[in-house]
């Protein structure tokens, strides 16, 4: 088939960042014997940049095209310049895409805002099957970026996406989802796909090549200190921004250097909170906090080859439901010391790989580090689980789901 996928989001082939779910579905797709274009912007949306001054179609690989189209550019994630960017997307693709020859189907996520200008409407203009990718909560997470007192104004304002959206899905052919909550929100607003196929898609990673890359030094962390026998590496990774709960992981250092443990964090990442890390990390000379700025994926994952215990520290105002550090640390076999609730805390505990701390709370989460810190069976016996989901996560896994979904709503229209 010839598959389109429409999202203006995420990291593309090239850039210095894990692979993102809508390339690894371009590659699944083409390794399964299909064509396949990923329309998206040709402005960053992490890195923040151009990535070309206007329409370019890019070969990225046999089978896969990447089609970058000219957008306007925004600085805060949560502005009136993201909406803008976004609308000149999908009208920008959408024109583009009338004049073309049909796809046999397509893929797409796109905000809600937009009211399904590109992909809704070039399928429907095509007349070709579509497929909705839930990736998040749009435009609930636009209204929790307001003030409590006036959500309700801004969920009357934002009535005609809401109405627009429900109308939109009751028409797909298919959803899938990246987290079980995420697939019930597009069950709960149009009913009818709960007999339409659907699938649950976790992002996760390339377990074997992972777990491979873990075992290689090369003098990617030569920067890092030397690991003494007795002390438990706990990392952190990601952007360091008010989502994430990185004041607590600074107050437990603290009280690790008073109680002498030999529990040591790890931060790696950038972002706001980075100076503040940076002056900590400077007046306790990296000994119970270490940041290491700023990592390649291929340094990442040599770093959680060495650690003992992965944080996933969030804080009270996120709703991520599945993160992609669950798939680097249970790649890595690492017991998981986990803040958020939700199907990521089930997840945890269903499988026995780690422990719930409540977020913001630090005596919570030096509470657990002290646990595994004096439980070695524990700990092992953590790691073992973790490893073994680990494998469940395996993109390879996750993604041969979503091409015989593809398959399965796109060939029987042909």
């Amino acid at each position: 088939m010839k598959i389109w996928l429409v999202n203006p989001y995420g990291p593309i082939p090239g850039e210095s960042w894990r692979d993102y779910s809508f390339t690894m579905m371009c590659e699944a797709l083409a390794d399964a014997g299909h064509e396949v274009v990923w329309w998206t912007s040709n402005f960053s949306h992490h890195f923040k940049s151009f990535r070309s001054k206007g329409w370019e179609d890019r070969s990225i690989a046999k089978g896969i095209t990447l089609r970058l189209v000219p957008t306007t550019s925004y600085k805060s994630n949560i502005g009136i310049g993201r909406i803008i960017r976004d609308s000149v997307f999908a009208l920008r693709a959408y024109r583009r895409g009338k004049k073309m020859e049909a796809p046999d189907c397509i893929v797409y996520s796109e905000s809600p805002l937009t009211f399904g200008y590109a992909g809704q409407k070039l399928a429907e203009f095509h007349g070709v099957p579509k497929i909705f990718d839930q990736m998040d909560l749009w435009p609930e997470l636009f209204e929790k970026a307001f003030p409590v007192w006036i959500r309700w104004f801004i969920r009357l304002i934002l009535l005609p996406v809401y109405m627009n959206r429900r109308s939109n899905y009751k028409k797909l052919d298919g959803v899938m989802a990246l987290a079980e909550p995420y697939l019930e929100a597009a069950f709960n607003v149009a009913p009818i796909l709960r007999s339409r196929p659907h699938e649950l898609v976790y992002n996760g990673v390339d377990v074997e090549s992972f777990r491979f890359a873990m075992k290689k030094s090369d003098g990617l962390l030569e920067f890092l200190p030397d690991k003494n026998g007795g002390d438990l590496w706990a990392v952190f990774a990601g952007s360091l921004g008010p989502s994430y709960d990185i004041p607590t992981l600074i107050n437990v250092a603290r009280q690790l250097e008073k109680i002498n443990s030999s529990v040591r964090i790890i931060i790696a990442g950038d972002g706001p909170y980075a100076s503040e890390i940076k002056r900590f990390h400077a007046e306790n000379g990296g000994k119970y906090l270490l940041y290491v700025g700023k990592l390649s994926p291929e340094q990442l994952v040599t770093l959680y080859g060495m650690c003992d215990i992965g944080i996933n520290a969030y804080s009270k105002r996120s709703n991520v439901e599945m993160p992609d550090k669950i798939y680097d640390y249970t790649a890595a076999g690492l017991p998981v010391i986990n803040s958020l609730c939700g199907e990521v805390s089930r997840i945890i505990d269903d499988n026995n790989i780690g422990f719930q701390y409540q977020a913001e709370d630090y005596e919570d989460l030096l509470n657990a580090l002290q646990i595994l810190e004096k439980d070695n069976v524990l700990r092992m016996k953590m790691a073992e689980n973790s490893l073994r989901l680990g494998s469940v996560f395996d993109k390879n896994v996750q993604y041969k789901k979503f091409v015989c979904l593809v398959e399965k709503i796109g060939l029987k229209k042909i």
